[in-house]
């Protein structure tokens, strides 16, 4: 199948439910492998895509506490808001609160990077934005105040567990349920959760390349007089980065 799923949808084969599901399960099973992935990359013990080895400490040096503590509390915060969400027994609502949260993650990670400024002319938000209260409160995106200094590494774990689960769970008991309609909201879901397996791959990607870099160089010197790319870690990024299947 090609990489690009969401094409595929739009084909005349996904004319029954059976056919509908089908293309839902090879989706979550690619997505599910994928984050799999790389959490086992982050554990310090697999070779990106037979290459190189990452190991921990590649790891712990690109991916500091310190400076990493934007995007960490941003990890914390989904998290922390898909545990409520896994828990909704219908799929069809569990689909639109999945939406709606991711929707309301991205409202609130828009509305923490822009400059703060006094606006008396505010005007009210639109029904466009019914997940945002215009005092500041959201459906199902949980914003805790952390007093303490995350460990990046282990919230990334947390959530990309949770990541899998939230996947599969989109297959149970949707058999049923897979509509044309049920399947375009899933595949608003996972264009928002793609956003972030996809800047993480970029990441690692770059990483990988460096220590290719690291270890021509111990085989041929000459080689060190090629600089090597800065990683750019960057929340942000994850706006400008073509989404990607592995």
């Amino acid at each position: 199948m090609s990489s690009n799923l969401n094409s595929s949808f739009t084909s005349s084969s996904l004319n029954t439910q059976t056919n509908i599901y089908d293309f839902l399960s090879e989706l979550v099973y690619k997505r599910i492998a994928t984050i799999n992935y790389l959490r086992r990359t982050h554990e310090g013990t697999t070779h990106w895509f037979n290459t190189v080895l990452l190991s921990r400490e590649d790891l712990a040096s690109m991916y500091q506490n310190s400076k990493m503590t934007p995007r960490t509390l941003k990890f914390f915060t989904l998290g922390v808001s898909l545990g409520p969400i896994l828990d909704v027994t219908n799929q069809v609502d569990y689909v639109k609160a999945l939406h709606l949260l991711l929707h309301e993650f991205e409202c609130h990670n828009n509305e923490t990077q822009k400059p703060k400024m006094k606006n008396i002319f505010r005007k009210t938000k639109s029904k466009d934005d019914h997940s945002y209260i215009d005092d500041g409160e959201y459906t199902h995106l949980i914003t805790p105040n952390v007093p303490f200094e995350l460990d990046y590494i282990q919230t990334f774990f947390t959530l990309f567990d949770l990541l899998a689960e939230a996947y599969h769970k989109l297959l149970v008991g949707t058999e049923s349920l897979c509509t044309q309609s049920f399947c375009e909201q899933v595949l608003k879901c996972d264009s928002k959760l793609k956003k972030i397996v996809s800047m993480i791959t970029k990441e690692l990607d770059a990483l990988a390349r460096n220590a290719i870099k690291d270890e021509l160089k111990l085989i041929d010197p000459l080689s060190s007089s090629s600089k090597m790319s800065p990683i750019d870690i960057d929340w942000d990024s994850s706006n400008r980065i073509s989404p990607v299947d592995i």
